[in-house]
């Protein structure tokens, strides 16, 4: 078992689609599945958390819909609400979680795999 955060899961979620592309062998595609599939429970868990963050802590109209920056891509946080907003996200992003260790290792990912330092960094967790 390896621990991480809900953060690292997040990034390896977010910086996964490169993977899904990639012609890996199949040891190490066999591994990245089990980690995918090991972090979907996770990363759900994080959706679901921080939904409710959000709800509890944003600005709603007469409505009691969500209230939207101009531009239309944030979410308004009550005024007097946003630090412990956003001390309530920074606790999600920081809990700990063990999920099952693969091994996965630069070998397991083939030669010919490129990726940017962002999408590394999010494997990095993973890889011993």
């Amino acid at each position: 078992m390896i621990t991480i955060t809900m953060k690292q899961v997040i990034d390896f979620r977010n910086n996964e689609e490169f993977l899904t592309r990639a012609n890996l062998p199949l040891k190490g595609a066999y591994k990245i599945n089990k980690i995918r599939k090991a972090l979907e429970k996770e990363g759900d868990f994080y959706s679901t958390k921080f939904q409710e963050i959000i709800n509890t802590y944003a600005k709603k109209d007469e409505n009691g819909e969500l209230i939207f920056s101009e531009d239309g891509e944030q979410i308004i946080i009550q005024d007097d609400k946003i630090e412990e907003c956003n001390q309530a996200l920074v606790e999600l992003q920081e809990l700990k979680i063990e999920v099952d260790n693969y091994n996965l290792t630069i070998d397991d990912l083939g030669e010919d795999l490129k990726c940017t330092p962002d999408e590394l960094e999010a494997l990095m967790p993973f890889l011993s």
